[in-house]
C-alpha cells in the first residue's frame, strides 16, 4: 500500500532533515580510526545516518517515484515495471537509472555490518556521504515540481 505522494514527500523530507543533522555531527571523511574507538556517540550518529539513508532512498522507491510520474507527470504507470518509471524519470531529467541503481547498491551495503574492516566501513560512509547529497538534491526537485503542479 502506497502513501498519499505529499505525504511520502513529507516523510521523505524528515528522513532528509535528521540524515543532515547526523551527518553534520559526523566528523567527515572518516579515515577508520575513529570506528576503531569504541565512541558511542559517534556509532550512535551513524546508526542515525544510515538509518535515514536507507529509509529516505527505500520511501522514494516505493513511495513516491511512481506517484510522481502519474500525479506530477501525468503518465499511465500504474502497472509499469520500476525500471520503466526510471527511464521515464531519467528521459525528463529528474535522476540516471544508473545512479539509482548505485544508490540501492549503497543501501544494500550500509545495511551489512563489518565490524574488523574499519577503513573499508570509513570508506563506506564516506561516499554513502557524497550519495545522500544526491538523494536529497532528487528529494528537492521533486517536492518543488509537486509544489509547483499542486498550486496550478
Amino acid at each position: 500500500m502506497s502513501l498519499p505522494l505529499e505525504d511520502a514527500l513529507r516523510q521523505c523530507d524528515r528522513h532528509a532533515q535528521r540524515m543532515n543533522r547526523a551527518m553534520e555531527r559526523i566528523p567527515f571523511p572518516l579515515d577508520g580510526h575513529e570506528l576503531a574507538e569504541d565512541n558511542e556517540e559517534l556509532i550512535t550518529l551513524i546508526d542515525q545516518f544510515v538509518f535515514r539513508f536507507t529509509k529516505l532512498q527505500d520511501t522514494l522507491g516505493e513511495h513516491v517515484l511512481r506517484q510522481f510520474c502519474s500525479q506530477v507527470l501525468f503518465e499511465l504507470v500504474e502497472d509499469s515495471p520500476f525500471a520503466d518509471i526510471l527511464t521515464l524519470l531519467e528521459r525528463r531529467g529528474y535522476l540516471t537509472s544508473d545512479d539509482w541503481r548505485m544508490q540501492r547498491v549503497m543501501r544494500n551495503i550500509l545495511t551489512h555490518e563489518y565490524p574488523e574492516q574499519v577503513s573499508w566501513q570509513a570508506e563506506t560512509l564516506n561516499r554513502a556521504r557524497a550519495m545522500s547529497i544526491q538523494l536529497i538534491e532528487w528529494l528537492d526537485r521533486l517536492k518543488l515540481e509537486f509544489e509547483l503542479r499542486k498550486a496550478t
